[in-house]
């Protein structure tokens, strides 16, 4: 059957596109501008639509043409709600690529209705945010009365993407979060550093609002989470001890639309070698109430190879998915395994 590639013409849409025609399937290709998707859609000889996602109407009649759409069009804060909303009417599974914690929460909103209308809402597909959802459950199997859980990531000989830094952007100057006793609380982005042994490497990591605040704590139960980011500066980290100072500045329009400006003028995404070569570590840490603790760590593929690759693995399985409906996150259906099914991944 076929599906539908919602934000074809972005840069991670593109290489999802790629590796779907390099194995065989045929997904139709959507986006609100025709000017970028229907190239993209010559190119492969594949069918496409244009349509915006502000008429709700519009919407429900495209997509009830397909069982699942792959939304790739962000910021997700932006696209997820009404997408989500007309899936649940079209009967339309839904995944997507983010790793915005508010995009997991409110799609976790609409878990009844999706139970009702027996279809999956699944966002987080790519590495935003598989790796560390299957690390979390990974640690979970060998301690499963843990209390605390933390995760860091990092990545070499890697790059980012216009997408992932419009979404940046548009986050400057709002507050981090971490969980705390099963409720999310914010905390200032950088509140806490450390120098993390990634197995390969060793970086300083501080705490970045990563997805998996939400979804870890669904996966696995685990009340108290943290969530860092290796690879830091030192000067970055104790940059971000006096953002109170000017975080003020980064919310205005006039700071965002310069940076936007520039992002959109010098910034397209990893190279191929940066593809093929780039390299992703996860680790990962649990402790219980009795004070023991067990540490896992993760080697994969380049982030956006891996979001590519990851999200045909569960296009497919989703595509024939037999079991209930509702929100879900990728190891809570699927198992720590999951990660496992990209060539090259290996957890120590």
């Amino acid at each position: 059957m076929s599906f539908l590639i919602y934000g074809a013409n972005g840069y991670t849409g593109k290489l999802i596109v790629e590796l779907s025609v390099k194995k065989g399937y045929k997904p139709v290709l959507a986006g609100r501008t025709e000017s970028k998707v229907k190239p993209l859609a010559q190119k492969y000889g594949l069918d496409y639509l244009v349509f915006s996602l502000e008429n709700h109407d519009e919407l429900l009649q495209n997509l009830t043409k397909f069982p699942l759409v792959l939304n790739c069009a962000g910021p997700f804060t932006r696209t997820a709600k009404p997408m989500v909303e007309a899936c649940l009417a079209s009967k339309t599974h839904y995944l997507d690529i983010t790793g915005e914690i508010e995009v997991f929460e409110l799609v976790k909103t609409y878990h009844q209705k999706a139970l009702e209308n027996n279809i999956i809402l699944l966002p987080g597909v790519g590495f935003d945010v598989v790796p560390t959802d299957c690390m979390a459950k990974y640690l979970h199997t060998k301690l499963p009365d843990a209390t605390h859980l933390e995760l860091a990531f990092t990545s070499i000989d890697g790059s980012i993407s216009h997408g992932t830094m419009t979404t940046v952007i548009e986050g400057l100057g709002k507050t981090g979060f971490v969980r705390e006793n099963g409720v999310i609380v914010s905390k200032p982005t950088g509140y806490k550093g450390k120098l993390i042994d990634f197995g390969t490497i060793k970086q300083f990591a501080m705490t970045i609002p990563w997805g998996d605040i939400s979804t870890a704590h669904h996966t696995t139960g685990i009340p108290n989470i943290e969530t860092y980011f290796g690879g830091v500066p030192k000067f970055m980290y104790w940059s971000m001890k006096a953002q109170f100072l000017y975080n003020f500045i980064l919310q205005t329009n006039f700071v965002k639309n310069i940076l936007q400006n520039y992002v959109d003028k010098n910034i397209e995404g990893p190279t191929e070698h940066q593809l093929a070569n780039g390299k992703s570590y996860i680790w990962g840490k649990v402790s219980n109430a009795k004070g023991e603790i067990i540490e896992g760590k993760l080697e994969t593929i380049e982030t956006y190879r891996l979001t590519a690759e990851m999200a045909l693995i569960i296009t497919q399985k989703m595509l024939d998915y037999q079991g209930l409906g509702g929100y879900q996150t990728p190891a809570g259906i699927f198992g720590h395994e999951l990660i496992l099914e990209i060539e090259g991944s290996k957890f120590f």
